[in-house]
């Protein structure tokens, strides 16, 4: 299956703008500590890694005053300070203490740093070039793959790839909107439209992607992860970890 890229920026974005958010409460000693040892500060520096390296493959594929102006709002949009700030103002009205402690004692926990290893490695740079080329082909069980469809309906995946795509689309429409100087405005509510449409693309293919991206955890510890993706404090930690994705993408 060949990896398309609006699948692939879901992925490369699927812990890296989503947990970003969980380093809210700033004056707290606590949240810093859950984004380090969740990734988050890894997967952050992986995300402008990628918005780097496609600044500069947009330069080449676009007029000059055009990619001035995209890699200008691009910055702005999306400053890690300023996209933290906002997770983080989200993140402190949308967490509850009971679930960030369990978030904590999960990440601390040999497979909760198992599992942010292979989430980082999947956001290396090196691993997005090689995901640009298709994922391996690979032989999963029918009962191992029930597991990661189980476990991509838990995890904010869809929707945080939905959103990082829309934003995406909102900036190049910014952009070109800008570089016309309002001789011709391209209509925002063109972008929103397609929110369904980018959905229906991405769904199918989520499994498979995450069964790649999670393909070293043995099927006990995969379980494991889908238990506490499901429980009560899992659920309150990715939702607000959505909410919070949102406000960062959308200043």
């Amino acid at each position: 299956m060949r990896l398309k890229p609006i699948h692939l920026l879901a992925m490369t974005l699927l812990i890296s703008v989503a947990l970003i958010a969980m380093s809210a409460r700033a004056q707290s000693p606590a949240p810093a500590q859950l984004y380090d040892v969740s990734g988050m500060a890894t997967h952050q520096k992986h995300f402008q890694d990628a918005l780097s390296a496609a600044q500069q493959r947009y330069a080449q594929q676009l007029p000059a005053n055009l990619h001035a102006t995209l890699v200008r709002q691009s910055n702005l949009r999306f400053n890690p300070v300023a996209m933290q700030d906002r997770a983080r103002s989200r993140l402190a009205v949308s967490l509850p203490n009971a679930a960030h402690i369990k978030a904590m004692d999960f990440y601390r926990s040999p497979l909760g740093r198992k599992v942010v290893t292979l989430e980082t490695r999947a956001t290396a740079p090196t691993s997005v070039k090689e995901m640009q080329r298709g994922i391996p082909q690979q032989q999963v069980d029918p009962q191992r793959y029930t597991l990661v469809r189980q476990l991509s309906n838990s995890l904010p995946a869809l929707e945080v790839g939905v959103e990082v795509s829309m934003a995406l689309a909102g900036l190049a429409t910014e952009s070109a909107n800008e570089l016309l100087g309002g001789l011709f405005q391209v209509p925002v509510d063109l972008v929103s439209t397609r929110r369904q449409d980018i959905r229906n693309q991405m769904a199918p293919d989520l499994p498979d992607t995450l069964a790649y991206v999670y393909r070293d955890l043995s099927d006990t510890e995969l379980q494991e992860y889908l238990n506490w993706s499901q429980s009560e404090a899992g659920q309150a930690t990715f939702h607000a970890m959505e909410l919070a994705a949102k406000d960062a993408l959308n200043p």
